[in-house]
């Protein structure tokens, strides 16, 4: 079992190796074989295979620099959406220790803790002050 690792080892060296973008290939057209499957739709999983070998090319490739300008290309086109998923998900965890205002006059998320009865609030962004029930 050593020298299989060693061997491994050995052959992914000066190879890109595995990143955000190919572990998306690889899972997402993994998902999309298992689905083709199950509703027999032949053409889209010849998509899920193509984006499976695609994801092992990525893997294999010794072109280093190109991969890595491709994987800063997608994880800057999903960036928005990623932050956006940890904002309400951030938001859903703390719905019991925190409740979310917006300011009348600039709209910006005010976080202000529960079951402080009503409180007055300050927007430190613009300084306008109004008061809420927590």
């Amino acid at each position: 079992m050593r020298k299989f690792k060693t061997y491994i080892q050995k052959f992914m060296i000066g190879r890109y190796g595995v990143d955000k973008l190919s572990t998306y290939l690889l899972y997402g057209g993994l998902a999309v074989v298992v689905l083709a499957n199950l509703f027999n739709w032949s053409i889209i999983g010849l998509l899920g295979w193509a984006a499976i070998i695609l994801g092992y090319y990525r893997t294999f490739s010794r072109n280093r620099t190109k991969r890595y300008q491709e994987n800063q290309k997608f994880l800057a086109s999903t960036r928005q959406f990623t932050r956006s998923w940890n904002q309400k998900r951030n938001k859903f965890l703390q719905r019991k220790v925190y409740k979310y205002y917006a300011c009348p006059n600039c709209h910006k998320k005010l976080r202000v803790p529960r079951n402080k009865g009503k409180i007055s609030i300050k927007c430190p962004h613009c300084k306008e002050q109004f008061i809420k029930k927590t």
